[in-house]
């Protein structure tokens, strides 16, 4: 029984330690955390990276790879996922797999590495307008200043700014000079040097926008390795850490993902004690951060085009109904439709979420004048400006620029009104309409009379009093007689004074006498 005892005690000991190895074995695995951006950059895909980085932190990932295949998209949203990359202390890997254009340029830049496959562009970044003509000089401008403090804020793979500027402004001119350096000039600089004699190689010339295929990239040390899988990537790197002397940082080490033969570069730069590595990137435990449904649904509400319809058709929804009686199935569509407007920003975290509420508020200052108050006064003014007000601000921190914004605003206004007039002219020939309309005809072949005439006419030119509000129609009393009547003009409050003016068969139209 003892010998059992022991052997039970033996094995058990056995397990523990194999369970401590293995577990030991799994921390010192390095962990590599893949964010992917193969959609068009927005809004909603900012969102998604900033919460992304956010969950790679909270892991404590070794690197965040950033797995892009985009053909571009809005500067402002590339800006913002920009910072997202530059404030996270994790090292960060573009791993391009085909395209990283315009704004995927911008944020494949703001990584420290760089990596592509074989056949990959990069580059082109021209804004463009919504119509798709170029941006003006001082957009252009704004970008080129932009995309370069990206590129010189990167000290630990530090690119050629000059390089980026090419990408954007077609005013330039990239040449490579005999020592190899590669500098930008303005067209007057280069026609300067041609007729000095001055020998170099156009990279890029004037009127054209640089876009650099993987051996460019290489050449020009813009990317820092080719690889064709994840895998294969991954084997390409370690993880550093240099000791404090090296960049102007507070922390003690800085850590960093860098190739064989970077960090052998950096070893040979600062010594070999200064740098050393922690861990390797080959067998490494790969985590990707999935993209939810809620995700694609946000991509989808919060590009400008699919807002401005559903911001359309939420509006077209809320006419019809205030034009017909009760509450039914138009003011639920335009209720939901505004519904997925607003909670598809508000997903997308813009600042004040209670915009939607301004928007419900204003709607009721509508409501208010059309039902209660007669005219168009304050109450309705009010509630266009709030409605308007809210949308706008929605779409302006949407896209960070005040033209965009009013230019998307006015576009869902404009289409809002074209929806409604056509709604009212081919709405009520509709058949789903005709199903909830009365269409039975009563006419005197089928038995229906109407009741008897009256001739009204005796009463033109007589006064009388109102026997309720007049807005415009109402009851007056009028020669001893309670008749229907409707004004001719504004809304007449009960027990006024009023005379026939107008008699056309059974109407009878009256107008407010003076005191």
């Amino acid at each position: 029984m003892k010998i059992q005892k022991y052997q039970f005690f033996i094995l058990c000991l056995f397990i523990i330690i194999i369970i401590s190895i293995n577990h030991l074995a799994a921390e010192d695995t390095a962990l590599v955390y893949v964010i992917d951006i193969r959609t068009e950059i927005g809004g909603g895909v900012s969102t998604y990276i900033k919460k992304g980085i956010q969950k790679a932190e909270t892991m404590n990932a070794d690197v965040i790879v950033f797995d892009i295949d985009t053909p571009g998209g809005k500067v402002d949203s590339a800006v913002k996922i920009v910072r997202s990359i530059q404030a996270t202390q994790i090292p960060t890997i573009a791993f391009v797999n085909k395209q990283a254009i315009s704004a995927g340029a911008m944020i494949s830049a703001a990584c420290t590495q760089i990596v592509m496959t074989s056949g990959s562009t990069i580059g082109d970044v021209a804004p463009v307008d919504i119509q798709g003509n170029e941006a003006g000089e001082k957009i252009i401008s704004y970008i080129r200043t932009t995309f370069r403090s990206i590129v010189e804020d990167q000290q630990v793979s530090p690119r050629n700014p000059d390089i980026v500027e090419a990408m954007v402004d077609k005013k330039l001119v990239l040449v490579r000079l005999e020592n190899g350096e590669i500098i930008k000039l303005r067209p007057e600089e280069y026609s300067n040097a041609q007729e000095t004699g001055e020998r170099m190689e156009v990279l890029c010339s004037e009127g054209e926008l640089l876009t650099l295929t993987t051996r460019q990239a290489l050449e020009y040390k813009f990317a820092e390795a080719q690889a064709e899988t994840m895998n294969e990537l991954l084997s390409k790197y370690k993880i550093i850490q240099v000791g404090r002397s090296y960049l102007d940082n507070d922390s003690d080490v800085v850590t960093m993902a860098l190739t064989e033969e970077d960090f052998l570069s950096k070893q040979e730069e600062l010594g070999i004690a200064q740098v050393k590595v922690i861990k390797t990137l080959e067998n490494a435990r790969i985590s990707k951060f999935v993209v939810t449904l809620a995700d694609r649904l946000v991509f989808f509400i919060t590009s400008p085009y699919i807002s401005a319809l559903l911001l359309s058709l939420g509006g077209l929804g809320l006419l019809v109904e205030i034009r017909t009686p009760g509450f039914g199935i138009p003011g639920i569509l335009g209720m939901l439709f505004i519904g997925l407007f607003f909670g598809g920003h508000m997903l997308n975290q813009i600042p004040h979420p209670w915009m939607p509420l301004i928007f419900v508020v204003g709607l009721a200052f509508i409501v208010l004048e059309v039902f209660v108050i007669p005219g168009f006064g304050i109450a309705g003014i009010l509630g266009l400006v709030l409605m308007l007000g809210s949308v706008f601000y929605v779409f302006f921190q949407s896209t960070d620029d005040i033209a965009t914004a009013l230019l998307w605003l006015s576009i869902s206004v404009i289409l809002t009104s074209v929806l409604g007039i056509l709604a009212t002219i081919y709405l009520p020939k509709s058949a789903p309409f005709q199903r909830f309309a009365l269409s039975t005809v009563m006419s005197t072949d089928q038995g229906y009379h109407s009741a008897g005439s009256e001739d009204f006419q005796s009463f033109l030119g007589k006064t009388g009093v109102a026997l309720t509000p007049l807005r415009p129609a109402g009851t007056a009393r009028i020669d001893n007689k309670r008749l229907d009547v409707v004004t001719v003009g504004d809304f007449i409050a009960q027990h006024t004074p009023v005379k026939v003016l107008e008699v056309e068969g059974s109407k009878i139209s009256v107008e407010a006498l003076e005191e």
